[in-house]
């Protein structure tokens, strides 16, 4: 039975909200949203972005079954709500042909003023060769 792994490659902030000048921040200082990533509940990554910016994340999973990740953002302005902007559900249905460039997917999420790309992938993971057995 073949295995899967999934693979989170880089999120994009498109977002203007990132750009907005705080008044509790220096002027000319921009208010960085605060992004994270939960795979099944879990924070895998997490960092401040502003508009333009793209990260690469680079976090690969085994999927013994499908996964949920949570894209969640929160405004640093208050520092106290995180929203969830959008979720993507990872299994095997998302595998590709294998041919370099095909297999990744992107994922836009807009929701109040935060707007965010995902780019992700699904791949059949490589089980182990045994080694050969010994001559006798």
């Amino acid at each position: 039975m073949p295995t899967y792994e999934g693979i989170l490659s880089a999120i994009r902030c498109d977002s203007p909200r990132s750009d907005q000048d705080s008044p509790h921040h220096p002027a000319g200082s921009p208010e960085l949203d605060v992004v994270s990533l939960r795979w099944d509940g879990e924070q895998i990554w997490r960092d401040e972005m502003e508009q333009g910016q793209t990260r690469q994340i680079d976090v690969i999973r085994p999927l013994p079954l499908s996964a949920t990740i949570d894209v969640v953002v929160r405004p640093n302005e208050d520092g106290s709500v995180e929203d969830i902007i959008g979720t993507v559900e990872l299994d095997e249905t998302l595998v590709g042909t294998g041919i370099p460039g095909t297999d990744w997917h992107v994922q836009r999420f807009v929701d109040a003023g935060a707007d965010y790309e995902l780019t992700f992938k699904v791949r059949m993971a490589v089980a182990p060769v045994d080694p050969p057995p010994e001559a006798s």
